[in-house]
């Protein structure tokens, strides 16, 4: 069995969030579940975007340098 994760809500946000899942056809828990991994796996993701950002424009800054 999973591990449960304490999380609190308002009485809005549950509200919210039980609005949201039913236009979107699914259960409370598997929307919010899906929308947390969406969340985390796309931070990774612009993570990794902004840190090739940094490296292509050190690369370029340093060739510049070395002139």
């Amino acid at each position: 069995m999973g591990q449960t994760l304490p999380v609190e809500f308002t009485a809005d946000e549950v509200e919210e969030i039980r609005r949201e899942a039913a236009a979107a056809g699914r259960s409370v828990q598997d929307f919010v579940r899906e929308t947390l991994m969406v969340a985390v796996t796309s931070r990774g993701d612009r993570r990794c975007a902004a840190l090739d950002h940094v490296l292509e424009a050190s690369t370029g800054l340093n060739e510049r340098l070395a002139r």
